[in-house]
């Protein structure tokens, strides 16, 4: 994906990562300034008009803002690191505050069902997150489909199908 337009793409999953639970923390607005200032994963991006505007969308009308970004996303051609960029954004908001709400929760594993990185990669780079890695299927917004995936076998479970059987 060009560079300028994953740019836009990241901060609208992190802008949505603040609002989903429908209260906006000092906590997650100063974790949004420190990963500006920290990283170049933002730059030219006008952080505080930005924000402003996409807060007045969601709260005009969240499910169209929502639908907005996912469709961005289930759009975009993404690489791996792209997508492994786009969950870490939306955790680091998600943890900030120290609280995470269910609909932080659907957040996080209906952005997940738009990516095709399989449990493997998240679990190598984030640890085992349990409602990262057990997602149910169905949490996916209505009359979205769901974008298609390209995941690796379970090679645990194809190692383990042979673990019961003797070597007589």
């Amino acid at each position: 994906m060009e560079q300028n337009e994953f740019k836009k793409l990241l901060y609208d999953v992190a802008c949505l990562a603040v609002t989903c639970d429908g209260n906006i923390d000092d906590k997650e607005i100063r974790e949004l300034k420190f990963i500006d200032k920290s990283t170049s994963y933002f730059k030219d991006i006008n952080l505080s008009r930005k924000l402003k505007l996409f807060t007045e969308n969601f709260q005009e009308n969240s499910e169209e803002t929502i639908n907005k970004v996912y469709d961005q996303i289930n759009k975009a051609v993404l690489n791996p690191v792209e997508e492994m960029l786009i969950l870490e954004i939306a955790l680091r908001l998600i943890y900030s505050d120290t609280k995470i709400d269910k609909k932080e929760i659907t957040y996080i594993q209906s952005l997940k069902s738009l990516l095709t990185i399989d449990d493997e990669m998240i679990v190598a780079r984030f640890g085992a997150i349990d409602f990262l890695l057990h997602t149910n299927e169905n949490i996916f917004p209505k009359d979205k489909p769901k974008a298609k995936s390209i995941k690796s076998e379970d090679k645990i479970n194809i190692e383990n199908i042979y673990s019961n059987f003797d070597d007589k």
